[in-house]
Parts: C-alpha cells; structure tokens; sequence
C-alpha cells in the first residue's frame, strides 16, 4: 500500500501530552485555514511503501537495532518488555483524506502495542465513526477553529459548509466516548472571545447530552505567525488565562504555549520530496 507521506517525527513531546509519540504526516487537506503552519502538507504527492513507514516506527521505538536483523514478533516483544515511544499520532494535512492509509498505520501501531492518536479538523465524520467502530484509535485531538457558526467558520477555515460536518464529528466522539481534546488556536483577530465563550458553552451542552463521553480538556492554544507570513504580536499567556478563568466553570479547559512545531520539525522531521 502507499502512502501519500508528508513527514515523520521519530519522537515528539508535544502531540500527546504525557507520552512519547512517533508523529507520521499524511499530505492532503480540504481546509485552507489563513494561519496553516502546515501549509506545505495542504497538497502535493509524496507516495511512499507503508513498508518503510513501518521501519521507521521500529526505529523510534529506540531498541538499537536494524530493522532488517529480526522478525517483526521479536521487534514487538522488545518494545513490549522496554519501550520508549510509547504511542502514534496520525496528522496532517488531514489524516482522514486518506482514510485506508490511516486505518492501516493505526493497525501496524497496534501491533507494536503502541497507543494511537489522530489529529483531526472533524471535516469527515463518517470516516472518523469507521475509525472509531474499528477501535483503531485511542485519542482523538479535534482542532476547533471557531464558534460553529457558518460565517465564522468559513472565515477561519477558508472553507464554505465545515461547520456542520465538524459538528457531527463532535458528537460521534462525545457519544464513542473515546477520549478527547480540543484544541482552539487563538489569534489576535480570531477566534474573538466570545467565540470561546460560545465554544465552551456548546461543549457544556455536549457534556450533558452524552453523560459518557471522554471529553478531557479544551485546550485554549497561542497562535503565532507561520512560515512566509507577515510577523503579528501572538496573544499574551496572561490574556488567554483570562478568557480561561471565564470559561472554566463550564469545561476543563487548559493554557498552552504556541507549540514548538516549527523548531521540532526543522530538527526531527524526516520530510519525503514530492514527486515532479
């Protein structure tokens, strides 16, 4: 099988907060969100074996060996009995443009005993319930852009008619029950505070409707200007803790940082040419 590929981080921190995770990029993604810091990933063609893709996980489970000296039941026992990368994250792009492509890595994860993660915009829900019904997935992060207003999401994601499929995507997870964060990036010109505010309530809402679901944090994110776009002040720490403080009755919500995707990418990312 082939993989339009992206790029690989053998060990990212920031993904899946807590573990160590080998991040595999899928190229393709229907959203042309204006702060894309994975612009790059948007389209293109890079078609790699699956095959290599499952060396390069057997090297990120850091067991000091080549990939051609042992069977693939030695290489799981060893990453059972001492493992390092603890799980995958399927990202993007938007991993679900290729939906057997992910289904079959979220598998060759499992075999290795790692715990699976897919970061999604939520803009396929029927191919994210197939996931799901499949138990191939152990966290979903979801990347809410806006309110789930139709003008403001098209706005935020340089795409008409989102909104309402990623709406649907919210409650196949709320109601799997599969934990679950939500990310929302904070710009200074977007999303606005009371759009936050809509957001949480909204998640209260869902909360409430499906008393079993694995909704663990809204995650309130800095944005910062990506590659080859025009410098801007990011959004203070101080000031995204105040639109928190505002919310936390509401949902769990949790402050982070503008990741440091960019830095991590330039040292650790494995990044495969696009053909032509």
């Amino acid at each position: 099988m082939m993989v339009n590929l992206g790029g690989i981080v053998p060990l990212s921190t920031i993904d899946w907060i807590g573990r160590a995770a080998i991040v595999i990029f899928l190229r393709g993604c229907p959203l042309r969100c204006p702060h894309c810091h994975n612009r790059e990933l948007q389209e293109g063609n890079s078609p790699v074996d699956i095959s290599l893709l499952q060396k390069e996980m057997e090297k990120s489970l850091a067991m000091e060996y080549s990939s051609d000296q042992i069977t693939l039941d030695e290489a799981i026992r060893r990453a059972t009995v001492k493992p390092f990368v603890s799980a995958m994250v399927l990202s993007g792009g938007e991993p679900l443009m290729q939906l057997e492509q992910s289904a079959a890595l979220l598998k060759l994860a499992k075999k290795y005993h790692l715990k699976t993660g897919l970061e999604t915009s939520g803009y396929y829900p029927e191919r994210l319930r197939d996931l799901l019904d499949g138990n191939l997935v152990d966290k979903i992060f979801l990347d809410l852009k806006d309110a789930l207003l139709e003008q403001d999401y098209a706005r935020a994601t340089g795409r008409s008619g989102a909104a309402g499929q990623v709406l649907q995507s919210l409650r196949i997870c709320m109601a799997s029950g599969i934990p679950l964060d939500v990310r929302t990036t904070i710009f200074p010109e977007m999303p606005a505070t009371s759009s936050v505010i809509d957001i949480a309530k909204m998640l209260s809402e869902l909360e409430k409707e499906y008393p079993e679901h694995g909704l663990e944090f809204l995650i309130l994110q800095q944005g910062r200007p990506c590659e080859g776009e025009s410098h801007f002040e990011p959004v203070s720490l101080d000031e995204l803790k105040g639109v928190a403080m505002m919310i936390e009755e509401m949902v769990a919500v949790k402050v982070r940082a503008a990741p440091r995707r960019e830095l991590e990418r330039a040292e650790n990312c494995q990044a495969w040419p696009q053909e032509g």
